[in-house]
């Protein structure tokens, strides 16, 4: 637009101009007689020029001293020689031609050299002169050889003026003879001749020298010309250069802000300074309000030379100012180019003071993203006040949190404004002199435009499935919260406006769609029904988001939802295309009748694609010899054949279907069959690949003939039908050629392939025939069985029999236990040892564990079809775990997210094996309501392996407690709703103590869980109930694993997952884990385990059992009460390390353990493993916990409000006296001071109270010179060498030998005066926390201990400091 302006006013100045040359020059120009541009003459020749033109012509010279004489045709005969001492230019008129009436003849007699130059003949009216337009010219050179050298005046020096904007010296050395050859010199001290190709000569102008040659020389003066004409040498004028200035650039009046402001007294100095070329001229005047009355003032004048300009200054002085010198002061400058004028105030005060009020008000709204949000303040003030601002009162510094901060004028500027920038601002102005102080406050809100969260995200494409339930949300951020309302139209295309665009955050246009019609969207008449509108506002990463949720009960109609996010400041829209479709994703290949065909039968390849995405449906078959590894449609054409097929349209689905009939399959027929689809937007080609795999019939044949058996009385008899063929053969056995079936005593297993007989009798004796029948034919096979003996020894046999089976079995289990004792198979050199649940390796070897469980393909088997595959949610060295959708038996059902293990590409057989193993050890474990259950698997041969089991969206455990470590309530939380789900879950309990036997069916939905539903996990605060609840979840699912002969291997919290109503699952990552790069996994040899949570009998000697697990699981008590804490912080693993776990160091309590926590975790930390608590008894003792009613427990170093509203939160004020006394006397462990210390602890037999347990945190730091870590990090590539370990594992079997109770830590916290409760009517406890309640502890700044009830000698004086400071937040109470 501005340019169409611009160039329609030059239009308009251009025409009057243009009006007057079309006038004016509308003719041809002059022409000459001679058409050449140059002319050469000699002297003393006449010159004779003849000019024609249309309009009156005249003519001008170079020599300026010949006088101009007009000739009538009389004249001309007169006279046509010059008069003696005086040359005149002749002109005459002369014949004109037709076009050019008008004629002028130029004649110069007796030429000279200096007549040499430009003759020029021109339109005598016209005011301009232009070659080739209104003139003609040439150039005419006089020679003579005694004056090659043209000179204008008698002078031999000439003057040559230049700027210092010029870059080039024309040195006008003119010559009268074109064909001189002529030199250049400079004039310095000594004549410099110049050369280069730099200088350029002309003979009709002279030299062109660049202007840097007289500029860099300090000693040049100018140029003169040099030629030689017949050996003469002649010397041509000197040019003299002089340098001139004219610019006058800028003019400034110092100081310059006005006004200038001084107190009485002072001296007040005024600087007036020009810019100007480098010896240009200027003059200063001054006008001032003391001039009049004759003010004493003093003026200076400075000139300063500068690189490219000269500053020229006039300084007006004032000694001693008073209120009378307040006034306007002006400056006037005056050079020859013209006048210029700076001004001032100079204002003059008899005191300081400070004025400061508000320019627009207190509050203060902003724009996020505003260029420059200013706080600005009406400021008078002398002297200048020191300025501070604050915010939310904290100073605003140069620091670089307050980078886009600036202070101008007393007001604050903030520049591109964001969110943060919100708050309370405080400016201070301050005279410390002379104690003056002023102050405002500000309070800034910065409005945000909503930002709908969805748009930011690539724009789903995929169809909605037909009769699903759909939720469609929009989050909305922006300050003041924004209102969101939904619209819907009918599904139809919308124009697309390209003027209107909008400016994405990551700085792309997106074009907007433009719909008309939109409806407001009414629950009770929607095409598609609303089951409801939810709108909330939450606080979520100090944002405040504005979620609404669409909920459509049922999607039956495509249609296009808009959500509208506005508040007052911006407006932001949503559109989505609710296209709906019964094809998942839009396309699919179906194979029918069976995904297995065999030869001859009939297969039909169905491709279904939605009409609303795609179009183009082609069928090729890829060649078996050129299969790329990955699928590429833009080159399949290279490597595949184009097939037909009948392309039918569903007007029910909106959907095209290309069927691929293959009436009578054959081998050859077997292969990779691709659909190629082409989608109608971006035009971009789809394709999916279905392979169809071709038996081959076979006839039956007998791989081993059924033999001929004699048996005794009452032995069992077993007779195999080893038969094969395609499809599988029907069997049927004949005895004496009579039909056998199924009766007491006689069993048919297998499809009929195994006979077997149970205490054979004399009338089973006889032949038996197997007949095996397919579509290929019938084979039969017989065998002859024979009876010895009578029936009547059958009871002494039985007897004889069941003797020898008992004897044999009590030396089989002697035997087992002896080689197991002997030689154990090491987990970590087998593919397997990266399974952490395994069989107890006692029952079943682990090498041996994937060929002794079974695997029935019949109730566990899902077909690959229905399963979509989505995110992957972890990967290890081998496997990964990937989020997936399951779809019913018809596909078409709604569907249920599932986690999918499976290996990496490239996975070896010992891989293959591990992940078989982990399939077949849960289907043998079964379902439980805390373990993740297995759903199914894919294990067919056209597919990779897939083992399909339960999905928790809450993740692993470590992390959610981590996340959730802000939002712990370190109490109990008593409300009613939550003792409602702990009922529940103890009920919940008890009931699976009745249901622990495997699931037989396969099923894709998850197990039954609590009737109650719990809200969003994440929006609810985390308690001590939930930390309890969890450690009795885990010990009950251990108790699961346990009963079903089970060990765990890898019990921590991350293998703890986290499901809907706060369920905990134990699950085995497997060859998921990347245990290379987990830090949690430490290098010990060639293996990496997890020392950090191994017993002492796991690390030295490989031992694995379900004690092993109980100390494991007293690590990960302590994971959970330190709310996700790496154990043993700060502390580095290696040998020294493992050491003193050996000689019973153990780790301090977490913050947030009761006592009784802290006792369970000891007991489960018990050197001898027959001393930690079993399984049983911890789901015992937890659940008691769970369920107690007293009042809650103080944790270590956490103080708690006493309030019982479920979620209080901790009082902000001391507790009284009167109430630590209560809270003291009513525990269940009594304190003093209320300082805790958990106690003496009765574990087994034992009968001794050790006075303390020594922690890791008790050792001085000289002990650990390595440094410290944080209590997040782990011991990444702390390793425990191969040798250095097998030197200390020798070294602990060598002690254990020599002292067979070295083994136990001499320094436990364990008593065992007591194997009786403490109280008769208390719940019954296992044995080992039966003295926990009746203890008696203090802090040392009260006194000694007092003994009560056995305890004596408690602490010693050096431990004293030790257990305050440990309990040092109790202790301040």
């Amino acid at each position: 637009m501005k340019r169409d302006f611009t160039f329609f006013c030059r239009i308009w100045i251009g025409i009057p101009f243009f009006s007057g040359l079309v006038t004016g020059f509308s003719m041809s120009p002059p022409t000459l007689d001679n058409t050449k541009d140059q002319l050469v003459i000699n002297a003393n020749d006449t010159l004779t020029i003849t000019c024609r033109g249309q309009q009156i012509l005249d003519w001008s010279w170079p020599e300026v001293s010949l006088s101009k004489v007009e000739l009538t045709d009389r004249q001309d005969q007169q006279s046509s020689v010059d008069t003696p001492g005086h040359r005149a230019v002749r002109v005459k008129e002369c014949q004109g031609e037709p076009g050019k009436p008008y004629c002028k003849t130029l004649i110069l007699t007796n030429t000279q050299a200096n007549d040499s130059g430009y003759y020029r003949c021109f339109y005598q009216d016209i005011k301009d002169i232009i070659d080739g337009t209104t003139a003609a010219s040439i150039f005419v050179f006089v020679r003579d050889p005694q004056h090659p050298f043209i000179k204008r005046n008698e002078n031999n020096m000439e003057a040559i003026f230049i700027t210092d904007s010029q870059t080039h010296i024309e040195v006008p050395c003119l010559v009268s003879d074109p064909d001189l050859k002529v030199s250049l010199f400079s004039v310095e001290q000594a004549p410099l001749l110049l050369e280069g190709n730099e200088i350029t000569w002309n003979n009709k102008r002279g030299w062109l020298v660049p202007s840097h040659i007289f500029k860099n020389s300090s000693t040049f003066m100018g140029f003169f010309c040099t030629t030689s004409v017949h050996n003469n040498e002649h010397r041509s004028s000197i040019f003299i250069v002089q340098a001139i200035g004219l610019k006058f650039y800028e003019l400034k009046l110092f100081p310059e802000d006005s006004p200038v402001e001084l107190m009485q007294g002072e001296g007040l100095e005024l600087n007036c300074t020009a810019l100007v070329e480098f010896n240009t001229g200027v003059e200063f005047h001054w006008d001032y309000p003391g001039q009049k009355e004759n003010k004493l003032a003093s003026f200076q004048s400075v000139r300063n030379i500068l690189d490219r300009a000269t500053e020229v200054s006039s300084i007006l002085t004032i000694r001693s100012v008073n209120v009378d010198d307040s006034g306007y002061y002006t400056c006037s400058a005056i050079s020859v180019e013209g006048k210029q004028k700076q001004h001032t105030v100079v204002l003059v005060h008899e005191k300081p003071f400070i004025s400061l009020d508000y320019r627009n008000g207190s509050v203060i709204e902003a724009k996020e993203g505003q260029k420059t949000a200013r706080l600005p303040v009406k400021v008078s003030a002398y002297p200048l006040p020191e300025t501070q601002w604050y915010k939310n009162g904290k100073l605003i510094t140069r620091r670089p949190e307050f980078s886009r901060f600036r202070v101008q004028q007393h007001a604050l500027e903030i520049r591109d404004v964001c969110k943060q920038d919100a708050g309370e601002y405080t400016l201070i102005l301050k005279n410390t002199r002379a104690a003056l102080e002023k102050r405002l406050n500000f309070t800034l809100i910065v409005n945000v435009s909503p930002q709908i969260h969805e748009k930011e995200a690539a724009t789903s494409t995929n169809p909605y499935r037909r009769s699903s339930r759909q939720t469609l949300t929009c989050t909305a951020i922006g300050t003041p919260p924004a209102t969101i309302t939904w619209q819907w139209r009918p599904w139809s295309p919308c124009g697309l406006n390209s003027t209107r665009r909008t400016l994405g955050r990551r700085g792309q246009r997106d074009k907007i769609p433009i719909c008309q019609n939109w409806i407001g969207l009414d629950p009770e008449h929607a095409v598609n029904p609303i089951e409801s509108i939810e709108t909330l506002t939450e606080m979520v990463d100090g944002k405040e988001k504005t979620v609404s949720r669409l909920i459509i009960q049922r999607a039956n109609v495509s249609a296009m939802y808009k959500c509208s996010a506005e508040n007052k400041v911006g407006r932001d829209e949503r559109l989505i295309y609710f296209y709906v479709t019964t094809i998942p994703d839009g396309f699919e290949i179906e194979m029918e009748p069976s995904e297995d065909p065999l030869e001859q039968d009939l297969v039909q390849l169905k491709c279904n694609a939605d009409n609303y995405t795609y179009e183009n449906l082609r069928w090729y078959r890829l060649d078996p010899q050129a299969v790329p590894p990955e699928l590429d449609c833009k080159s399949l054409h290279q490597y595949a054949e184009s097939l037909g097929g009948k392309l039918s349209f569903q007007t029910t689905s909106n959907s095209w279907v290309l069927e691929l009939t293959i009436t009578n399959i054959q081998l050859q027929d077997e292969g990779n069959y691709v659909c190629e689809v082409q989608n109608r937007r971006s035009g971009e080609k789809h394709c999916h690949r279905k392979y169809i795999p071709v038996k081959a019939l076979e006839a039956p044949r007998y791989r081993n003939n059924p033999t001929n058996q004699t048996v005794n009385v009452s032995e069992s008899l077993q007779m195999e039908c080893d038969v094969e063929g395609t499809p599988s053969p029907q069997l049927s056995w004949l005895k004496d050629n009579q039909p056998l079936h199924q009766i007491s005593g006689i069993v048919l297993q297998d499809s009929n392939r195994t006979l077997s007989i149970q205490r054979v009798r004399e009338e089973d004796a006889g032949l038996y025939t197997c007949t095996a029948c397919n579509q290929r034919g019938c084979v039969q096979s017989s065998a002859t069985v024979s009876v010895i003996g009578s029936d009547d020894k059958t009871n002494v046999e039985i007897v004889i029999l069941i003797g020898t089976g008992v004897i044999a079995i009590f030396f089989w289990v002697l035997l087992l236990v002896i080689f197991c004792n002997v030689k154990r198979v090491n987990p970590a050199d087998i593919k397997t040892g990266y399974l952490s649940i395994i069989m107890d390796p006692g029952e079943v070897p682990l090498e041996e564990q994937c060929e002794y469980l079974p695997y029935d393909s019949s109730q566990w088997e899902i077909s690959r079809d229905r399963l979509h595959l989505g995110k992957v949610l972890g990967h290890g060295a081998f496997g990964k775990v990937i989020e997936a959708s399951i779809f019913g038996h018809d596909k078409k059902t709604c569907s249920n997210t599932v986690a999918v293990k499976m290996l990496k590409e490239g996975a070896t057989a010992s891989e293959h094996k591990a992940l078989m193993s982990e399939l077949k050890i849960l289907i043998h474990i079964g379902n439980h309501l805390n373990v993740v259950n297995l759903l199914g698997a894919c294990t067919k041969t056209n597919g990779p392996l897939m083992v399909i089991v339960e999905y928790c969206k809450y993740g692993n455990l470590s992390n959610f407690l981590r996340a959730k470590r802000e939002f712990f309530l370190p109490y109990r939380d008593r409300s009613p709703k939550t003792q409602s789900q702990v009922r529940q879950m103890i009920e919940a309990g008890q009931v699976s103590q009745h249901d622990r036997q495997p699931s037989t069916t396969s099923s894709i939905n998850p197990p039954m869980q609590s009737r109650v539903a719990v809200d969003d996990l994440w929006k609810t605060p985390l308690t001590i109930e939930d930390l309890i609840c969890y450690s009795f979840q885990v010990a009950r699912g251990m108790e699961f694993l346990v009963s079903r002969k089970c060990i765990h291997r890898d019990l921590a919290a991350r293998n703890i997952l986290l499901s809907e109503n706060n369920v905990v699952k134990i699950c085995d990552f497997g060859l998921a884990r990347d245990i290379y790069k987990d830090p949690d996994y430490v290098r010990k040899g060639n293996a990496r385990l997890p020392l950090k949570w191994m017993a002492p009998e796991s690390i030295f000697d490989k031992v694995y059992t379900s004690q092993s697990d109980v100390w494991s699981f007293g690590v990960l008590l302590w994971e959970i009460f330190s709310l996700g804490a790496s154990p043993y912080p700060g502390i580095q693993i290696d040998e020294d390390f493992c050491k003193r776990l050996k000689d019973g160091t153990r780790m301090r309590a977490p913050d947030n353990a009761s006592p009784k926590i802290y006792g369970i975790m000891l007991a489960c930390w018990q050197g001898e493993p027959r001393e930690r608590p079993t399984f049983p008894a911890l789901v015992e003792i937890l659940g008691d916990l769970l369920q107690e009613n007293s009042l809650p427990e103080i944790p270590f170093n956490v103080s708690q409000s006493s309030e019982d509203d479920g979620f209080s939160q901790a009082s902000s004020r001391p507790p009284s006296q009167e109430e630590i006394r209560l809270t003291c006397n009513t525990m269940s462990t009594r304190y003093y001071n209320c300082v805790p210390f958990a106690g003496c602890i009765m574990v087994g037999p034992s009968s001794t109270c050790h006075s303390r347990v020594k922690t890791f945190e008790e050792l001085p730091l000289e002990m650990t010179s390595h440094k410290t870590h944080h209590d997040s990090q782990t011991d990444s590539g702390m390793v425990l060498a191969s040798d250095e370990l097998e030197r200390f594992e020798h070294k602990h079997r060598g002690a254990t030998l020599k002292n067979p109770s070295a083994g136990h830590s001499t320094e436990r916290l364990i008593s065992s005066s007591s194997m009786s409760s403490s109280g008769s009517g208390s719940t019954l406890h296992p044995p080992f926390f039966s003295q926990l309640s009746g203890q008696t502890f203090y802090n040392n700044e009260y006194g000694q201990l007092s003994e009560e009830e056995g305890v004596s000698d408690f602490f010693s004086s050096s431990d004293q400091a030790i257990y305050q400071s440990a309990c040092l937040a109790t202790s301040n109470l």
